[in-house]
């Protein structure tokens, strides 16, 4: 554990800080608020998430195991990897209701390798002492919420006004981030051209892109889930009835999300061709 935490940087160390400053503020500010901490936690782990989080473990543990025995994983890389979970790996498992065709797989991707993450990480990389990170990571946070707070009242001119300063001043920090950033790098190449600077760096991409087939996977699972949830609201529609239409849209759609879509419009509008159809094999793979 020891040995973990040495590995955090300056930056790392006061996110951390502030944010348990901040949860117990919460907590100790309202009475109701620890109570309602309870009922997210209660959320974030019920009956019907928990299956997927092993799911989770076990699909990226499988990954770290092959990369470890394939002798590309190195202890340094945990905190890289726990990193990726916490943020990206889990934004995408809990985002997972907006992904509805192939192309938002593709822009996925294309954020994920795009020249962008080549100066997330340079600036990333180069801290400033622990006092000045604790001093500037709630600044930033601050005029970030200044930032996008006054995009709610976008009718009122002057809340425009206000964003658009707190913008400018968001984006000279951010610039001066990387001009520091770019300097060291400068004054200190032969620290940062490292193996394992490679590694670190490489580590965010790669597993987004790895991480892809078990997304796909969840988002299966949940349309399917979807179009079966509509069919068995159908009480006209006899329980055998219903096993064939469920055989056939797994038949006919497969892995398909596009005719997954189009069994979902076939369960919810088409009720009299479902009930009806002699054939309904054949219906839905024509419709599907």
């Amino acid at each position: 554990m020891i040995d973990f935490l040495k590995l955090l940087s300056n930056r790392e160390t006061s996110i951390i800080v502030w944010s348990i400053l901040f949860l117990i503020f919460l907590i100790a500010s309202s009475r109701g608020s620890f109570g309602k901490f309870l009922l997210v936690l209660k959320a974030l782990f019920s009956k019907k998430i928990i299956p997927f989080y092993i799911g989770i473990g076990t699909y990226l543990t499988l990954i770290v195991f092959l990369f470890n025995k394939f002798g590309i994983w190195e202890f340094a890389l945990y905190k890289d990897f726990i990193y990726w979970l916490l943020t990206t790996g889990m934004v995408f498992f809990f985002s997972v209701s907006d992904i509805n065709s192939y192309k938002d797989f593709t822009k996925i991707i294309l954020n994920a390798t795009s020249l962008t993450i080549i100066l997330e990480f340079i600036v990333g990389f180069y801290n400033f002492s622990i006092v000045w990170e604790l001093i500037l990571i709630p600044i930033f946070t601050i005029i970030s919420l200044l930032t996008f707070a006054p995009e709610m009242k976008k009718e009122d001119s002057n809340s425009k006004v206000v964003a658009i300063f707190f913008k400018n001043v968001l984006s000279i920090l951010g610039f001066g981030f990387l001009f520091y950033g770019f300097y060291q790098l400068a004054i200190n190449y032969n620290n940062f051209f490292t193996l394992s600077n490679l590694k670190s760096f490489l580590l965010p991409p790669l597993f987004t892109i790895l991480f892809l087939p078990f997304i796909y996977y969840v988002v299966l699972y949940l349309k399917y889930e979807h179009v079966f949830g509509n069919l068995r609201r159908y009480k006209f529609i006899p329980d055998e009835r219903k096993r064939q239409i469920k055989l056939a849209i797994i038949r006919y759609a497969n892995i398909n999300l596009q005719r997954i879509e189009s069994a979902n419009k076939i369960v919810l509008f088409n009720k009299r061709e479902l009930q009806n159809e002699i054939d309904i094999k054949s219906y839905l793979r024509k419709n599907i």
